[in-house]
């Protein structure tokens, strides 16, 4: 098998390349980055290094595309190179969101097609597309079918890119799978050019690493929403690439549950006894969450199809937590840098 996963130096791209690499001594990787070889990404996976090839480039430019298949037959896909939501990046420049995540996939697409050994593709898509509740949005956990509410550019790019993918593989014969994640934090989860709003499971490891209590508004502690880590994602992601046969188009990857946020606490203090928080105001909470956010992008996924087509299902959380923890402590200022 060999894997090409854009955006793959990235936050959870790079749990989805340790994940495929550690899981078979037959898997070969190209990892498809902006910024090409990163040192984190690079150190993370570097028990794997001698299989792995880095092309750097823009995923929307052809010659970077082009070589990033150069390096010999390309059996699958995760594209999960993006633009991520920022408010400010969507006011400055809304189109930079169609250009990169719509755009660059049809580019990838376009050279998937004629690739005569792909055997499936896989489109990352976001949580993001289920938007905010509207007629018909389940009180239960939000299955894959929808319905879809698209309130900003970036949710918008990534259903428009769900689709353009879905009819690729209908009109190309092409192996074509969507996932869609839930709030995913853990191992790699660090600003970049493409990412800069951190998880409130960073926030909480950066307050231990600092001795002092999480600070959080009265509102969060009734807020909640479904919590992964981006080891679990990356392993998930892995199982999908390798079932022998996808029978839907689309996959949730999520906890599947609504999980508090006294909760997430409870787990994370359960690797880090006397971790503590503070109720603060707005101006000086860390962590700011909305409690009527319960449904649609805010509420558990349902991960039936997950489990019955891969056989996959997460750790329990405080596991999860317990082992970003362990990560982050083998190097806590390069792994959960102080944010300004």
């Amino acid at each position: 098998m060999r894997v090409l996963v854009t955006g793959g130096a990235g936050f959870v791209m790079s749990n989805v390349v340790r994940a495929l690499l550690s899981g078979s001594t037959d898997t070969r990787a190209v990892v498809l980055d902006l910024g090409g070889r990163d040192e984190a990404a690079a150190e993370f996976v570097a028990p794997f290094a001698h299989r792995i090839d880095w092309v750097g480039g823009d995923i929307r430019d052809e010659s970077v595309v082009e070589r990033a298949f150069s390096f010999g037959e390309v059996t699958h896909v995760v594209h999960g190179a993006t633009l991520t939501h920022f408010e400010g990046w969507e006011r400055e420049d809304p189109g930079r969101f169609m250009d990169v995540n719509v755009m660059g996939t049809i580019r990838l697409l376009e050279r998937a097609r004629r690739s005569a050994g792909l055997e499936r593709f896989v489109y990352v898509s976001s949580g993001a597309v289920y938007g905010e509740p509207v007629a018909g949005t389940p009180s239960g956990p939000q299955p894959e079918t929808g319905p879809f509410d698209l309130p900003e550019m970036y949710a918008i790019s990534k259903f428009a890119a769900e689709m353009v993918a879905r009819r690729y593989g209908e009109l190309f014969g092409l192996d074509v799978v969507r996932v869609r994640f839930s709030g995913v934090f853990g191992p790699m989860e660090r600003r970049t050019g493409a990412r800069c709003l951190m998880s409130a499971a960073y926030h909480m490891v950066r307050a231990h690493l600092e001795r002092r209590p999480l600070r959080v508004t009265q509102g969060t502690l009734a807020a909640g929403g479904d919590f992964l880590s981006s080891e679990e994602v990356g392993e998930g992601v892995a199982a999908l690439l390798r079932a022998p046969r996808c029978a839907h188009r689309a996959y949730n990857i999520a906890a599947g549950e609504f999980q508090s946020m006294k909760e997430l606490f409870e787990a994370f203090r359960s690797a880090a006894p006397g971790f503590e928080i503070e109720v603060a105001d707005e101006s000086r909470a860390e962590v700011t969450m909305n409690p009527e956010d319960r449904l649609a992008r805010w509420n558990a996924y349902a991960i039936d199809r997950m489990r019955q087509d891969t056989g996959w299902s997460p750790r329990p959380l405080a596991e999860q937590m317990a082992r970003y923890l362990g990560w982050v402590e083998k190097d806590p200022e390069r792994r959960c840098p102080q944010l300004d």
